[in-house]
């Protein structure tokens, strides 16, 4: 069985994934079969080859969950079923307080506690 799932890159607490067509039995991390796109959590961006997408799920791929919602957001699903597909663009918007410091090292008020 062939499956479309996500592949872990980055490193420590900056995840970076691949959206990878794998056999079902190969690692996480194993050979892949395809890479169609990307999808960075940290900074809510997702690029995914639609025509790639469209190609695996006709050749009997099977989604996991994850892939599954990254593909409905992106309106590639509702495209290939001959429907209007729209980019939800309110997929990722929310802010996360706990991303943000990530992305930034220390809160500020941190700082100026350390420095006292």
């Amino acid at each position: 069985m062939i499956k479309m799932r996500l592949k872990r890159m980055g490193r420590t607490k900056r995840p970076f994934y691949r959206l990878v067509v794998v056999k079902a039995d190969a690692p996480r991390d194993g050979q892949t079969l395809a890479q169609m796109g990307t999808y960075d959590p940290l900074y809510a961006k997702v690029a995914i080859d639609e025509e790639a997408a469209v190609m695996w799920i006709k050749r009997g791929a099977q989604m996991t969950d994850t892939v599954e919602s990254l593909l409905r957001s992106q309106g590639i699903l509702a495209r290939m079923k001959g429907l209007e597909g729209k980019v939800d663009t309110e997929a990722f918007s929310h802010q996360k307080p706990a991303r943000l410091r990530k992305l930034k090292g220390k809160p500020a008020a941190a700082e100026g506690a350390e420095q006292a």
